[in-house]
């Protein structure tokens, strides 16, 4: 799995994802994403999912994934949005069940999106501020 990392502001940030998905690659994703000196716990994370090959992935590996995510960035208080692109029942089904694993550990929101715009809109929207 390949990555991309852009900073949008000091509030947001979009990862773009392409390639196969794999639980190692995924973990060297969060080691790079959080080691940033840009992250906080204020900063909202757009995962653009549409390019990712998830085809190999199993329930095993989304809760597997969910947990390093609980590991690198628990104390982030800002939403997360995934992006998986329209049209894929199971794309949008392995983004829910990351989405319930992801749930009931943190302190934040998260929420599947087919579309990217409807995504940012979400990040972006007045309420999405975490509270102080």
């Amino acid at each position: 799995m390949e990555f991309e990392i852009t900073w949008v502001d000091p509030t947001l940030v979009v990862c773009r994802t392409s390639g196969v998905a794999e639980v190692k690659s995924y973990e060297k994703f969060l080691r790079a994403l959080t080691s940033s000196p840009e992250f906080g716990p204020d900063v909202s994370v757009l995962m653009d999912l549409t390019a990712l090959d998830i085809s190999l992935l199993t329930a095993t590996d989304m809760e597997e994934l969910a947990s390093l995510r609980v590991r690198f960035a628990s104390e982030s208080k800002a939403r997360s949005a995934l992006v998986v692109g329209p049209g894929s029942p199971l794309r949008y089904g392995l983004g829910r069940m990351f989405e319930g694993f992801l749930s009931a550990q943190v302190g934040f929101e998260i929420r599947v999106f087919e579309e990217l715009d409807e995504a940012l809109a979400w990040l972006q929207a007045d309420d999405a501020k975490p509270a102080l």
